[in-house]
């Protein structure tokens, strides 16, 4: 028998207001995240795309990651722009 090309890690996550009947597991994988449903003897499965890693199993949306470096950039041009305003204004008088 051959081995694996590597062992997926399963996670299992919380189902709030879900059928006890229900397992979410979530494995991460290249890209992204496999993400598994099991009810009784079905199951689903999903690729959800994260190349970043960012999905820490409660967020879902675009709006609830959180962006240091934007933040840092986008203060960094904020300081940049006043001071240009300031140096206009010193050079008007």
């Amino acid at each position: 028998m051959t081995e694996p090309a590597f062992a997926l890690e399963w996670e299992k996550l919380a189902n709030e207001g879900a059928s006890d009947t229900f397992t979410t597991e979530r494995a991460r994988v290249f890209g992204g995240w496999l993400v598994r449903l099991t009810a009784g003897t079905s199951q689903s499965l999903a690729f959800v795309p994260d190349g970043e890693g960012r999905w820490d199993g409660e967020d879902f949306g675009e709006d609830d990651y959180e962006y240091e470096d934007d933040e840092e950039e986008s203060g960094e041009e904020d300081e940049e722009s006043e001071d240009a305003d300031e140096e206009a204004e010193e050079g008007d008088e």
